[in-house]
């Protein structure tokens, strides 16, 4: 098998996996995200050591794996909200820990131990607010359809960047940190993924046109910020890839940076209009 039918294969078999997990129900949405929650983070802090950092990788998993088994029995009405109030000792065991660490670098390691909790951990567990909207103070029923929507945007904006930026691509959107991305094809990805939200306010009718092309343009943005962000810290420890997790497209944090910085602007967004 040539690289090319690897990564055809393996990005067919991620995209049924995801979506089949998110449609079928909210116990596999559960079970297949947690998972990816504790390996993007371990990921993460895999990655650290390559900054000379010794993350505290025991404390550190099991907070980030609290965090989205208490936002989901948080947003789907399990429990109420003051569950979440145990990541606060979890947070002051990392500190107490360092302290008995002898580390010569203890604040390096506790900014990338939390580092892992803010940048990977938290995103995928506002997922869980994507799959059971607020309405109001309290949380609808299980839905996939915002969270495939998001994703579908990832996609196409990918895609369509992909498309117009090998064909028309000639101004450099950030060249310092990813050469091959352009103007050009930033604009059309961005187009694509708009007309995109206008076909899906049609699939989803449970959600108004103008609060899917604001999900949509939001994640556009910030789903390519969130792209050049892994990038500048891949550049920074000098790394090609996050992992090989997935075969010819490299590690978990590959496949999820533009949602990392995406989810939380969406969170924000649907916050504010509920």
């Amino acid at each position: 098998m040539n690289n090319l039918q690897q990564r055809t294969l393996t990005g067919i078999l991620f995209v049924c996996t995801l979506v089949g997990s998110i449609a079928i129900g909210k116990w596999t949405f559960f079970v297949l995200f947690i998972l990816i929650s504790y390996l993007a983070t371990n990921e993460f802090y895999h990655l650290a050591y390559k900054a000379k950092a010794r993350p505290n990788r025991k404390i550190g998993i099991a907070t980030s794996i609290y965090i989205f088994i208490s936002f989901f029995l948080v947003a789907s009405g399990m429990v109420p909200s003051k569950v979440t109030l145990g990541i606060i000792p979890l947070i002051v065991g990392l500190f107490v820990y360092e302290l008995y660490r002898d580390s010569k670098v203890p604040f390096l390691n506790l900014a990338f131990t939390l580092l892992g909790l803010v940048y990977v951990t938290t995103p995928l567990a506002l997922f869980n607010f994507f799959v059971f909207p607020p309405e109001g103070e309290a949380y609808a029923a299980y839905s996939p359809y915002l969270l495939m929507g998001i994703f579908i945007f990832i996609w196409t904006n990918d895609s369509g960047a992909y498309l117009f930026g090998s064909q028309f691509g000639k101004h450099k959107l950030f060249e310092r940190i990813s050469p091959k991305k352009t103007w050009e094809g930033s604009i059309g990805g961005g187009v694509m993924t708009m007309i995109a939200a206008v076909v899906l306010s049609y699939l989803f009718p449970q959600y108004k046109m103008v609060d899917m092309l604001v999900v949509a343009l939001i994640t556009v943005v910030a789903g390519t910020l969130g792209d050049l962000v892994e990038s500048m810290f891949k550049r920074s420890i000098d790394v090609k890839d996050s992992g090989s997790f997935f075969p010819g497209h490299g590690g978990l944090l590959d496949r999820f940076d533009s949602v990392i910085l995406a989810a939380p602007m969406v969170y924000f967004y649907i916050r504010l209009i509920s």
